[in-house]
């Protein structure tokens, strides 16, 4: 039986200097009892009314092909799904945004939403 771990995030504001950063309240750790498959999604949906980047990291190491962007737009959406094996023990998973623009993520906007979840099969 797979254990589902999700966070998702409350309000928060945007820094926008476009530098690699948390998104607020989508870090969520991790204890595997034994190695295993893992499947990690992930959405995050804002109003940057300009241009949005995320990405995926484990353990402080970007997951490659993580990476989704959503430019030029009022109101953008990034999602995604990550397959690996992890190792038994504690773990990190993060997702990461970067943006130039100044906004205000409302999770009680009925358009605006994030999740972060991991499916873990280590039992």
């Amino acid at each position: 039986m797979p254990t589902i771990t999700s966070v998702n995030s409350t309000t928060w504001n945007s820094t926008p200097d476009n530098v690699w950063r948390a998104v607020p309240g989508l870090t969520l750790p991790l204890s595997m009892a034994n190695a295993g498959p893992v499947a990690i999604t992930w959405t995050l949906s804002v109003p940057p009314n300009g241009a949005i980047v995320t990405r995926l990291l484990i353990d402080g190491a970007l997951m490659t092909g993580s990476q989704q962007v959503v430019g030029n737009t009022v109101y953008a959406s990034t999602s995604g799904t990550y397959y690996t094996t992890l190792a038994a023990g504690s773990h990190t998973v993060v997702l990461q945004y970067r943006t130039p623009m100044s906004f205000s993520y409302d999770p009680n906007a009925d358009w605006q939403a994030s999740r972060l979840q991991v499916m873990s099969f280590d039992q």
